[in-house]
């Protein structure tokens, strides 16, 4: 780990892109060393009977550009053409944010794509010119976002998303937490518009625990300490499009969406994968009090009543069992129906049954206790 590096490393708060998948038309390309790219070798997606081999073992496959601490995957694919009858050959480039090298955490931008594609013309692998790398179609993209946080507060975040996490009875569908505190909805396989790959995890840790020679070459570890990100996948041309709102997945379309646009992504994706947060909502006071402990009273009954449907007086009965001192209770309980007669109760229901609420806690309903104990 090299602690003489200046610290790189500065915090971006909105989303930005971290990888995609571009896909380049083989025939606006020029093939410079068929040692990494040749023809020959090229892998059939499908062909007229339909999938012939999954993308993600295609990427697996396929060969390295070599950097600096880090590579991009490359590989000539076939895929057919049901419209005109005939099988496509394009380039794929798996590009990630990991080529900005120092400005890593920026993302990948319309800001640094010409430097990104003057950096991957500058290998000799291939050739293809600016404004065709700009209109190449993209999917398969993350889209991230970098906050910081402590350790404990990150465990207790996972797990209780882990707690809320739509459940699912498919195979690699649902929440799945690690014992890092790591945690990833669905994977990318499975990854769709109504199960999206999700996941949140300890950029700290990665950087430590697999000693990581790219952040080792460029980045001062210490200065990455407590940083988290949340991650996000849209996975088909037909998910960019939609969730971003793009006439064409293209890399310039996609590189124009806004940081907010982004952001939305990734909200999307926490909101399908947790479970709904039931809304409450609580009608405001007509009565103006300078007094916090009645605006308190206020709420407290207001929700209880209206959100939990309870009676008035299950509400009272109990908020009283956790006040113990007499004189303290029927003070309290003498404020409170002072306060729902004025401000809760119906019209038809604005005298107060005080002889009920004795009459049920003599019965024994609650815990047994009169409420004018």
């Amino acid at each position: 780990m090299n602690a003489n590096l200046e610290n790189n490393f500065k915090l971006i708060e909105h989303a930005t892109i971290d990888s995609l998948k571009i896909r380049i038309l083989l025939s606006n390309v020029t093939i410079l060393d068929t040692s990494i790219l040749d023809t020959k070798t090229k892998y059939i997606i499908s062909d007229s009977t339909g999938e012939i081999m999954e993308e993600t073992k295609i990427k697996h496959l396929a060969k390295e550009i070599k950097f600096n601490a880090y590579s991009i995957k490359v590989a000539i694919v076939s895929q057919y053409n049901f419209a005109l009858k005939k099988n496509i050959d394009y380039l794929e480039i798996y590009l990630h944010s990991k080529i900005l090298e120092t400005d890593y955490f920026n993302g990948i931008t319309m800001q640094n794509i010409e430097a990104i594609h003057t950096k991957l013309m500058a290998k000799k692998v291939f050739d293809i010119s600016f404004e065709n790398f700009l209109i190449s179609s993209v999917n398969d993209i993350d889209i991230k976002k970098d906050f910081l946080t402590d350790k404990q507060s990150f465990l207790d975040l996972t797990t209780y998303l882990k707690k809320v996490a739509t459940s699912s009875n498919h195979r690699h569908k649902g929440a799945q937490r690690y014992q890092n505190g790591n945690i990833e909805f669905n994977t990318r396989k499975t990854s769709a518009s109504t199960s999206p790959f999700l996941k949140l995890y300890d950029k700290e840790l990665e950087a430590i625990e697999r000693k990581n020679e790219f952040f080792d070459t460029y980045f001062n570890v210490n200065d990455l300490r407590n940083l988290k990100r949340i991650e996000a996948t849209l996975k088909s041309t037909k998910e960019v499009k939609q969730s971003l709102n793009l006439e064409t997945s293209n890399l310039v379309s996609l590189l124009n969406s806004t940081p907010g646009e982004l952001n939305e992504v990734i909200s999307n994706a926490v909101n399908i994968n947790l479970k709904a947060i039931k809304e409450v909502t609580i009608k405001k006071s007509k009565v103006e009090r300078s007094n916090n402990l009645d605006k308190m009273i206020y709420i407290h009954f207001a929700n209880m009543l209206d959100n939990q449907n309870l009676f008035f007086e299950e509400a009272l009965a109990i908020t009283l069992e956790h006040f113990t001192d007499k004189q303290n209770k029927f003070r309290m309980k003498k404020k409170i129906v002072k306060i729902y007669s004025e401000e809760i109760a119906e019209i038809e229901h604005k005298k107060v049954n005080l002889k009920r609420v004795e009459l049920l806690s003599l019965i024994g309903w609650g815990n047994s206790k009169s409420l004018y104990a």
